[in-house]
């Protein structure tokens, strides 16, 4: 069972009153990963938003070749999943259990999320303000990872 406390111990979810807390943990669903088994795959249809109970979660992404490169490495709190569950776009990335032996993960249908954020206003302007941070967070230093990759390329000559 998911509990408020762990909720609260989230970034995403850390200022939530106890009793949205309580509901959203309602909500929850737990899913057990054992080491190299897939999350979800690369272009996968959206659905559900995760969070990272224990263990380690290793987002890759595809390279033209088909390669597959790491993007990161999520452990304890971490979310992952929310840009499809909330664009509706496909899985940008792949997400695989990794190091452990055993990844838990909370989830949460996209349908159930989007109903709990209607249903409490005043949660859904917490849990998106958040999220808006982290993404805002995540994008600067996806920007500052292309300035480097173009810095070491060089200009094109004129």
């Amino acid at each position: 069972m998911i509990s408020r406390d762990f909720l609260r111990s989230v970034e995403l979810f850390a200022a939530l009153k106890d009793a949205d807390a309580e509901a959203l943990a309602a909500l929850a669903k737990e899913e057990v990963f054992r080491k190299g088994q897939p999350v979800f795959r690369e272009r996968d249809p959206g659905g559900k938003i995760y969070v990272v109970l224990s263990g380690v979660v290793e987002v890759t992404k595809s390279s033209a070749g088909g390669r597959s490169h790491p993007v990161a490495r999520l452990e304890r709190g971490e979310v992952l999943g929310e840009m499809a569950a909330f664009d509706g776009g496909p899985r940008s990335a792949a997400a695989t259990a990794a190091v452990v032996p055993e990844t838990r993960l909370a989830s949460w249908d996209q349908e159930d999320f989007h109903g709990f954020l209607s249903a409490r206003p005043q949660a859904a302007t917490l849990v998106l303000g958040a999220l808006l941070r982290k993404m805002s967070r995540r994008l600067r230093v996806t920007s500052e990872a292309v300035q480097t990759l173009l810095a070491s390329v060089g200009d094109p000559p004129a």
